[in-house]
């Protein structure tokens, strides 16, 4: 059934992330894009949260939502939404909002199509991913990496579809503060004697560049952003040795300052449906250095854009930290790449063109009543 031709489409949009991560950023400004283009978007979120005020600010019709551990719960608090506003479409943008659409397909009390959008590497069950791989009208994939891995775990090959996040450059282009600038030069003990390299990220592989430093020769500092105050990782930060010097803290919303004083990026981890923190970096002409994994390898170019490195080898992470510590000329070359490499090639507005087609898309392929 195809909409009216005076009416634009009514989605409901759902994700449970309160802010504090890639995702919820992703998902909220994918939305505001959906909207300014004229979708009637009814943005379902975690009551509270940071995502709620800032969906607030940017003008969305916003949904406060109590996210319960039982999805059968989120199913009948999301059916009575849709019953007091109608849609003609959902869409998920995470685990528990995900899990509820499928009970209500599953039970034949959803109304509408749906689709799911997977920004991390899964670690649902095959039957989890088949299950809603069937019912979903489509699958939407953040990079070639998410999409193999569930079509491998039995979602439908032609019910996917790899849709990238795009570059937010409103968190990028900000003006920056020089007393932001020199409020974390402190922070993080910042001197000009040595490389200083960044891992923006809440803890994923972070242990492996911490032993391989072990084995890096010329001095550097790793400042660690994203690590929660009693993780583990801190006593493994205070074990590494001279002469390197490593600065753990937990998770910070004014971030962007601290990027003018990082001379190279990394990001060791094997879960990222497509890092925002990486394509942040690279936009901001940051030289990176990420795992060779998940979806890492859709955002990076070994030696062109950046550093790929396998995942947990620890000598390799070393080598390659030694050669970005030591070689002027490599990081300004591959920075400047892969400040081309966001902002052209992942840009936010074909992301939210290229949704609003899968959207169109899907409604128009819905039957007849």
């Amino acid at each position: 059934m195809t909409l009216p031709d005076d009416r634009p489409l009514r989605l409901l949009f759902a994700i449970q992330e309160g802010g504090g991560n890639g995702a919820a950023y992703s998902s909220l400004h994918l939305a505001i894009g959906l909207a300014r283009r004229g979708v009637h978007v009814r943005f379902v979120c975690r009551a509270g949260s940071e995502v709620e005020a800032l969906a607030r600010d940017g003008g969305l019709e916003t949904h406060p939502f109590e996210f319960r551990k039982c999805r059968r719960e989120n199913a009948a608090a999301l059916a009575a939404l849709m019953a007091r506003h109608p849609v003609d479409l959902a869409s998920s943008q995470s685990s528990k909002d995900r899990n509820a659409l499928t009970w209500l397909a599953l039970t034949r009390r959803l109304q509408v199509p749906y689709t799911v959008t997977r920004r991390q590497m899964p670690h649902s069950s095959p039957i989890d991913v088949w299950l809603t791989g069937r019912l979903a009208a489509r699958t939407i994939a953040v990079s070639r990496g998410v999409a193999d891995a569930l079509i491998r775990r039995g979602a439908p090959r032609e019910k996917v579809v790899v849709i990238p996040n795009g570059l937010i450059t409103a968190r990028v282009d900000r003006p920056v503060d020089p007393a932001e600038v020199r409020g974390w030069r402190e922070r993080i003990g910042w001197t000009p004697d040595r490389p200083t390299l960044g891992i923006v990220s809440r803890p994923k592989d972070q242990h492996v560049v911490m032993e391989a430093l072990r084995r890096v020769r010329t001095p550097v500092r790793l400042v660690m952003a994203g690590i929660p105050a009693d993780h583990h990782l801190n006593q493994l930060a205070a074990s590494v040795p001279e002469p390197h010097a490593v600065v753990a803290f937990p998770f910070d919303t004014n971030i962007r300052p601290l990027y003018e004083l990082l001379d190279w990026v990394l990001l060791p981890s094997r879960m990222e449906g497509l890092s925002q923190a990486l394509l942040e970096a690279m936009a901001l002409g940051k030289p990176v250095i990420a795992s060779n994994a998940a979806g890492n390898p859709d955002l990076v170019r070994h030696h062109e854009n950046g550093l790929l490195v396998p995942p947990l080898d620890r000598s390799a992470w070393a080598a390659a930290i030694e050669t970005a510590a030591t070689d002027q000329t490599l990081g300004p070359r591959l920075g400047e790449a892969a400040r081309r490499t966001a902002r052209e090639e992942f840009a936010l507005d074909r992301t939210v063109e290229r949704t609003l087609a899968c959207y169109r898309e899907v409604v128009g392929e819905r039957p007849q009543d």
